[in-house]
């Protein structure tokens, strides 16, 4: 499912892993410590890297969150599966032993030590696919097989024999296997209804380790990892109150029809679980681009399936072998862990976690692990209908009867954000304090709620909230010195908060992007920040309830340049702003000199080099020091300003 952006297993090798949490990357920054290559270590502050990134780092993009097992399983990978003898296209190393060899003259498919067996080819220039091994050898015919297709290639022998004989591959296969049994009986009673082979399972063992809450670098995420677009695709809703793609039954629904939709495209197995791994897309290319329709010629041909592709059916089919011969390979005692069980109580829409588990009698906890798609865990508000909450099996009774009185307690309502809108200024209106308001919707650190969503608020007797900015003084509204005038349409301010995009700000008051550009000067390809203020030009009409932003007679306008905004710079500066008329030779650095201002400054405002000698007559503009200009010490007298 994580077909685009996935990183390969040579990637995966220098990853570092991450647990399963939906919020990892965005809390608790910490300094980390990365080896460098003269051996020594430097010291990174995460925090630090965040505010000059101004938020997310694009390292964030590519970090996974791996279950430890299937990280170490794709590391021993790059070792079992050599690539040099994968280039080659060999069947088994010498003197690698059956899982259940029986009879040691019987060869192991085409061993290259049997006189039988045809030297392995060398690589051609053409790279031409060697035939993929089909011989099943003796010893198999002791295994009851899987319900999917069983090709006896050299790769599905490797892995029984890693599953059976390598430390690593034992230890990862006992514990997936034992987690499979939170969750077989359903995800194989679901495969049963539907009609498809209940080995798939095994899909979901080498997608997530089995667990609900794992996450992918490419944005995958659930037991079936599923991306965004493909989660939007089959009914798996995600926004910051829900992502279904955690709700094992759901999830595992949705997959089922996934892979069951990929068997009708390509008519196997074996490819529709390669295209589940490497995309369908990517699948259909690789099939016409070779002209071929057999996984396992393509998996043996050079360039066709990306290498992570080539071994993850015989995987999947190894580790569902295994699990129907559990004594043959070494697991006689290994037990799988009891199915996870619960019943499933109908909460109104709101309805926190927190008050559903008191209703019950049960830990806070236990309801919150069996509802993992819940982000805020809370109901969604924005549902229409109530919704289905997990709790612990045989406590559906009791928390129906007490779910009523309980959620009496917890007077709350639903409201939405504005565009523009601070979760101060939704906290001011509805009479309740930021903090509340983050406990009451787990608003993660960092987190930005944008206009449009939906939040849950303490319930008040009367809620007076204005579409407008309120202010006791009049705000000032810089703008650039061109002065606009748009016949039919009126000015409007908006206060730009963090991660607004001149996009965004456009939709808002439905104009376009380049006239906001023109507007306020802006390049559109630099981000906007936090305090920044645009002039917008609207429709006489137009109705913005939707939007916070201030009407023209509410501020102070003052022009970039203008006597106003320079006045208000001397304020805050502390200086005086005046202008100069030099002599014949004098520098800006000599007349800074003389008003005791330095070189750099000098500079800065003049936009000319400090050593240029000026011809005579020439204005100059000196922001004379605070001191300086009380003293009135060589002060010129305050000319006409420079605008």
């Amino acid at each position: 499912m994580r077909a685009t952006g996935r990183t390969t297993a040579l990637q995966t090798i220098a990853l570092v892993l991450f647990t399963s949490t939906s919020s990892a990357l965005a809390a608790n920054a910490k300094p980390v410590a990365p080896a460098s290559a003269a051996g020594t270590t430097r010291v990174v502050d995460e925090r630090a890297r965040r505010h000059v990134a101004a938020g997310t780092l694009r390292d964030d993009l590519h970090a996974p969150a791996e279950t430890p097992e299937l990280a170490a399983l794709r590391v021993a990978e790059r070792e079992v599966f050599l690539p040099a003898l994968d280039a080659n296209r060999s069947s088994l190393p010498t003197g690698l032993d059956s899982p259940v060899r029986t009879d040691e003259n019987v060869p192991l498919l085409d061993d290259p030590t049997s006189p039988s067996s045809e030297p392995a080819p060398a690589p051609s220039a053409a790279a031409a696919p060697a035939p993929a091994t089909t011989v099943r050898p003796d010893w198999a015919a002791k295994l009851v097989l899987s319900d999917l297709p069983v090709r006896w290639d050299a790769r599905l022998v490797r892995y029984l024999e890693f599953f059976k004989s390598d430390p690593r591959g034992r230890n990862t296969f006992s514990v997936l296997y034992k987690r499979s049994g939170r969750y077989r009986n359903h995800i194989q009673s679901i495969l049963r209804k539907k009609g498809l082979p209940t080995d798939l399972l095994f899909l979901a063992m080498m997608e997530s380790g089995f667990h609900t809450g794992a996450r992918s670098s490419a944005g995958a995420a659930g037991m079936w990892q599923f991306t965004p677009a493909a989660a939007h695709s089959y009914g798996l809703p995600i926004d910051r109150w829900v992502d279904q793609r955690l709700n094992f039954a759901q999830s595992t629904e949705a997959a089922v029809d996934y892979l069951a939709d990929l068997y009708q495209r390509f008519g196997t197995w074996e490819l529709a679980m390669a295209s589940y791994d490497m995309g369908y897309g990517a699948m259909t290319a690789v099939i016409k681009r070779y002209n071929c329709n057999d996984y396992w010629t393509l998996s043996h041909t050079e360039s066709a399936l990306p290498w992570e592709a080539t071994l993850y059916v015989p995987k999947i089919v190894a580790a569902a072998i295994v699990s129907r011969n559990l004594e043959a390979f070494g697991y006689k005692d290994l037990i799988a862990e009891a199915p996870i069980e619960f019943d499933e109580v109908s909460v109104p829409a709101g309805t926190a976690l927190a008050t559903v588990a008191q209703a019950a009698k049960v830990p806070a906890q236990e309801v919150v692990a069996l509802n993992p798609e819940l982000r805020a865990q809370r109901a969604p508000p924005v549902l229409s209908k109530p919704y289905m909450v997990k709790i612990p099996k045989g406590h559906g009774k009791a928390c129906e009867d007490q779910l009523a009185s309980l959620r009496a307690k917890e007077p709350v309502e639903t409201c939405t954000v504005r565009f523009g809108e601070t979760l101060e200024d939704v906290a001011e209106a509805h009479g309740t304090t930021t903090a509340k308001l983050v406990a009451l919707n787990a608003i993660a650190r960092g987190e930005t709620i944008r206009g449009g969503s939906v939040l849950v608020v303490p319930k008040a007797k009367e809620i007076t909230a204005s579409n407008k900015l309120a202010a006791t003084e009049k705000p000032r509204m810089v703008v650039p010195a061109h002065e606009f005038k748009i016949e039919d349409t009126r000015r409007v301010f908006y206060r730009v908060l963090a991660g607004d995009t001149l996009e965004g700000i456009g939709k808002a008051f439905d104009v376009s992007l380049d006239e906001l550009r023109k507007w306020n000067e802006l390049d559109p390809a630099a981000r906007l920040f936090d305090g920044m203020s645009l002039q917008v030009f609207v429709e006489n009409d137009a109705e913005l309830d939707d939007v916070r932003y201030l009407e023209e007679k509410d501020v102070q306008i003052v022009s970039v340049g203008s006597d106003a905004f320079f006045a208000k710079l001397e304020k805050e500066k502390g200086f005086r702003r005046a202008v100069v008329v030099a002599k014949q030779g004098e520098t800006l650095e000599s007349i800074g000199r003389r008003y005791g201002v330095a070189a750099k400054t000098m500079e800065r405002v003049n936009q000319k080099s400090r050593k240029d000698t000026l011809a005579a007559g020439t204005r100059v503009i000196v922001y004379l020091p605070a001191i300086k200009a009380s003293a009135n010490a060589k002060a010129p007298a305050a000319g006409p300003r420079a605008h």
